[in-house]
């Protein structure tokens, strides 16, 4: 039996260690030469990127071979909303990139407009050589939309109401409150012939005991 359960403990120490070898490990980079533009608020996009070290010293090559001086490695942000023509009249941020960086935080501080990026080597003379061009992006507007559908219309009162709620403003309002603004509207449109009681599963939503 001593031997038997030696021989049990040896295989099962075999299975842990051939499970702990398999493991997946998610890889530092997937050799892709690339940068990613994503939106996060209305004031604030999110590039992330990879570049391929043959890339960069093929161009870092080419600098050398034009007799330029390379200054430093950046982050050109363009506003294209009026267009992607003539970019380098349309630069609205730079960033130098330090410490391997590998994404970066850019806060526009404009919202409802067209964003590119592209990252590369700044000369000491001005010239830029891009290693990769992000996609484009358009940053949400800030506020109500100045569309607007009979249907689905929200007094600008409410929508504030709502918007701070959700923490748009770092302070919320009470649920309590909020309740019965909510059922002030919500009352205002049903009776008004604004919204049909089909588009709600029950009547509950408009009483409540006081």
């Amino acid at each position: 039996m001593e031997s038997s359960y030696k021989q049990d403990s040896r295989s099962d120490n075999g299975i842990k260690s051939t499970v702990r070898d398999n493991m997946f490990h998610i890889p530092t980079n997937y050799g892709d030469n690339k940068i990613v533009l994503m939106i996060r608020d209305p004031w604030t996009i999110y590039a992330y990127w990879e570049i391929r070290k043959e890339i960069e010293d093929n161009v870092k090559r080419s600098i050398d071979e034009k007799g330029f001086v390379i200054e430093k490695s950046i982050l050109r942000v363009y506003d294209v909303t009026d267009g992607e023509e003539h970019l380098e009249n349309r630069t609205s941020f730079e960033f130098e990139l330090k410490n391997w960086a590998e994404s970066w935080y850019v806060h526009t501080g404009m919202p409802g407009r067209k964003w590119m990026v592209d990252i590369g080597i700044l000369c000491t003379n001005g010239e830029f050589f891009c290693l990769a061009r992000s996609n484009v992006v358009i940053t949400p507007a800030y506020g109500m939309s100045g569309i607007f559908d009979e249907e689905w219309m929200c007094p600008e009162d409410m929508y504030y109401k709502m918007f701070a709620v959700a923490g748009g403003y770092g302070i919320g309002t009470s649920s309590l409150e909020m309740k019965e603004i909510l059922e002030r509207h919500l009352k205002s449109w049903f009776f008004s012939g604004g919204i049909s009681s089909g588009m709600f599963g029950s009547a509950s939503l408009f009483s409540h005991k006081r």
